[in-house]
């Protein structure tokens, strides 16, 4: 039996749950009043029972339990055996998973996201693993009606950002191997020829910058710009903006398009810095001009991340600056007027195919499009009001955890003390030990 709620046809189960739950907050792809958001619910509730209920016990014989699927799904080894581990995975993350059974918003490409960053991490470690789920299903509770889920690619970001904080011993990458050395290499198949280089983050993200700028300037592909630089004729400058807060002790930086970057490399590029501007004294500096200053841009990108448009993956440096309320309209150049769209997401808006309003204690977009839907857009740099938050709870916790550790070590000398278990140092009038 089916009954209707507005257009979208709900079983009489989700009715009833609907209707005594009265959702006030959830993301877009939960959304009870989109029919397109209702099926994909009822698809991903599906497909996450399935995947409960078929979980191996740890005695099971893995090849038969592999064989069993591979003729139930239609589905090969690699995705079964991905997918088991991502649920085994939820085992270790009760509050996530708690919100997860309650929700059922994280589809399987989230849930391998999750596992595969948590490779990295010593699981055996209860403490830090409460650390990381507690962090994890804060980062993915929705806060407001109709926000948009952050993609497999975010989830891996705030992971890495918060096992970084954790232990500085493994790598921001999700790479299981070990860190490859800088390398270079220029292959060719016939008239083509390939050139690799892998070096480290921020100097391949002055590269891009340099490129894109260079391209820009001359009207020209990329490629042509790269070719151009290359070969020394052209010239470009640029400015690398690493963020990083500095109020909390060994914070992570961030970087557009890298993410947060433990504090060991931020360090080394925080003493290479030409100048050190506080943000927070920038936030709202306004000019008459109606092109973006350097400054108030890098405020912009600090609080936006990448491109506002939900889902989309533009980092914030390949962004333009869009103005909320139009220049010509009398719409000031601030960062609380302005946003950071892609070209193509900005030209939707100059078309007026969409509008938004930003809230201002946020900075969350409402994103309203022609066809009468929208969409809540969160903010994903580092001086969002969530980050900075998440930050200095993080920088609470480690300064506690030292506290706490001192303390014990401290009790721990002093029990050695009273059991006669310490060696008084020598006196002066003592020969030395040999």
């Amino acid at each position: 039996m089916a009954v209707s709620t507005g257009l979208i046809e709900m079983t009489e189960v989700e009715a009833g749950l609907y209707l005594h739950f009265s959702p006030p907050v959830y993301y877009s792809v939960s959304n009870p009043h989109d029919p397109a958001a209702v099926r994909g619910a009822r698809a991903r509730r599906e497909d996450f029972r399935m995947w409960q209920n078929e979980l191996p016990s740890a005695d099971a014989d893995l090849r038969l339990t592999l064989a069993r699927l591979r003729r139930s799904t239609g589905h090969g080894d690699g995705y079964i055996t991905s997918a088991i581990f991502a649920h085994q995975r939820l085992e270790e993350l009760p509050r996530l998973k708690l919100l997860q059974r309650r929700l059922v918003h994280l589809d399987l490409h989230r849930l391998k996201a999750i596992d595969g960053v948590l490779n990295k991490i010593d699981a055996s470690v209860t403490a830090h693993m409460a650390v990381i789920d507690e962090e994890l299903t804060d980062f993915l509770t929705p806060t407001r009606a109709n926000q948009n889920l952050p993609t497999p690619g975010e989830i891996r970001k705030k992971l890495n950002a918060i096992i970084q904080t954790l232990d500085t011993s493994v790598s921001e990458k999700d790479d299981p191997l070990p860190d490859p050395r800088d390398h270079f290499e220029v292959g060719f198949e016939g008239d083509r020829a390939y050139i690799t280089v892998e070096t480290d983050a921020a100097t391949g993200l002055e590269i891009d910058i340099r490129v894109r700028k260079h391209a820009a300037a001359n009207n020209m592909s990329l490629v042509d710009a790269y070719n151009d630089l290359m070969r020394g004729e052209g010239n470009t400058s640029v400015t690398l903006n690493i963020y990083r807060a500095h109020d909390v002790e060994d914070a992570p930086g961030w970087m557009s398009d890298v993410g947060y970057i433990n504090p060991t490399f931020t360090d080394e590029l925080a003493a290479k810095a030409t100048r050190i501007r506080d943000m927070d004294e920038l936030k709202d500096k306004m000019v008459k001009g109606y092109a973006t200053p350097e400054d108030i841009k890098a405020v912009i990108i600090g609080f936006d991340g990448g491109c506002s448009e939900a889902d989309c993956s533009c980092p914030g440096h390949r962004t333009q600056m869009e103005h909320r309320v139009n220049h010509a309209d009398g719409g000031p150049t601030t960062a609380a007027n302005m946003a950071a769209f892609c070209p193509t997401h900005h030209n939707v808006k100059t078309d007026g195919r969409m509008t938004y309003i930003i809230d201002p204690h946020t900075r969350e977009k409402y994103l309203l499009y022609e066809d009468g839907t929208y969409v809540i857009s969160e903010p994903r740099g580092p001086l969002s009001l969530k980050e900075r938050r998440w930050l200095q709870t993080v920088g609470q916790r480690m300064h506690n955890r030292r506290e706490r550790v001192r303390k014990e070590s401290q009790d721990r000398r002093n029990l050695e003390k009273r059991a006669g278990l310490s060696t008084p140092p020598p006196t002066e009038d003592d020969p030395p030990p040999f």
